[in-house]
């Protein structure tokens, strides 16, 4: 027979090294069992951040955590049966009992643990349950916010409200708004990122105007209808400094085919040719790895310089505008 170790009468200097060598999976246990124990779980273990991931689902919220090696420790928190969290590690499925932490306590104990500084992704695609709402209020920030098609209009405008000043990139398959005043105060709101998929926009007659009036740093519009006169008229805008001057990258996937000459028209382009490669890392929050074949340079009467390029595939149209750094 076993006689229980009784780690909790160490002193704290003792229980540093016992913390430091302790896996994540253990020690976000060991939280889970008390006050006491969460908060030597946070202020004792080392000093190491992990990247986390939200999911809002019907009934459940599930946190997955990247682990090295590319593992992923995916912890389960199911809202008809709250006495147990289900936990699944790479080649293990097991469950821990729950002392009574409600939802909110139970994310932020994870995010404390794991001493993450924001989550990297928050999907919602589900009709939830359950109160969520108390959830945004113990998410520090979020790099990526997923709004899916089968999020309800509910859940999803109140995670845009509290968490878009907290946000740095914003997706949505499904735009929540009920009349085109609510989605304007949004669109000429200080996002960074923000990427709207399929042709949400119409019911709200989304126009070349709106375009002109975004503040955001980056946007990507795909199937959202865009025709190529109003896009020659954005890029015209932006040479003369008219439009929105925080731009850095303007990405619009369509079905229609590309016309040169319409989109180029008065941009006094120049072509560059297909051998000629240029790479682009971006500066800001997105950090992001380009490399560009062809295309064509406009400058701005300022001298700054953006590099349009068009690709085809699969019968659509992409079109990428690109400030240079």
């Amino acid at each position: 027979m076993r006689t229980p170790f009784p780690l909790l009468c160490l002193p704290r200097l003792a229980l540093i090294p016992v913390f430091q060598q302790m896996e994540l999976i253990d020690v976000i246990a060991f939280s889970f069992l008390s006050k006491r124990t969460h908060n030597l779980s946070k202020y004792l273990r080392k000093n190491t951040s992990f990247r986390c991931n939200l999911e809002i689902e019907t009934d459940c919220v599930c946190m997955k955590i990247a682990l090295t090696y590319g593992s992923i420790l995916s912890l389960y928190f199911y809202t008809d049966d709250s006495t147990m969290i289900k936990v699944m590690f790479p080649y293990k499925k097991f469950q821990w009992k729950n002392i009574g932490l409600s939802i909110e306590q139970w994310v932020e104990r994870v995010l404390d643990v794991t001493k993450c500084p924001s989550l990297r992704k928050l999907k919602l695609d589900a009709v939830p349950k359950f109160d969520v709402f108390s959830v945004f209020d113990v998410i520090p920030k979020v790099t990526e916010l997923g709004i899916w098609s089968n999020c309800c209009r509910a859940l999803a405008k109140k995670a845009l409200q509290v968490l878009s000043p907290v946000t740095s990139s914003i997706n949505m398959h499904k735009v929540p708004f009920l009349n085109r005043e609510e989605f304007q105060t949004f669109w000429m709101g200080n996002v960074e990122c923000l990427s709207i998929y399929k042709n949400n926009l119409s019911r709200f007659q989304f126009n070349i105007d709106d375009l002109l009036a975004s503040n955001a740093v980056k946007i990507k519009l795909w199937e959202v209808s865009m025709s190529l006169r109003d896009l020659n008229r954005f890029f015209s805008c932006w040479l003369n400094k008219t439009s929105n001057t925080r731009l850095e990258n303007l990405s619009v996937r369509s079905l229609g085919d590309f016309d040169e000459e319409i989109i180029l028209k008065g941009l006094n382009a120049t072509r560059l040719t297909q051998n000629r490669t240029r790479e682009l890392i971006s500066t800001n929050t997105f950090s992001q790895f380009r490399v560009f074949t062809g295309g064509f340079d406009v400058r701005r009467k300022d001298g700054k310089l953006a590099t349009i390029t068009v690709a085809k595939t699969f019968g659509r149209t992409y079109i990428n505008f690109h400030v240079l750094p």
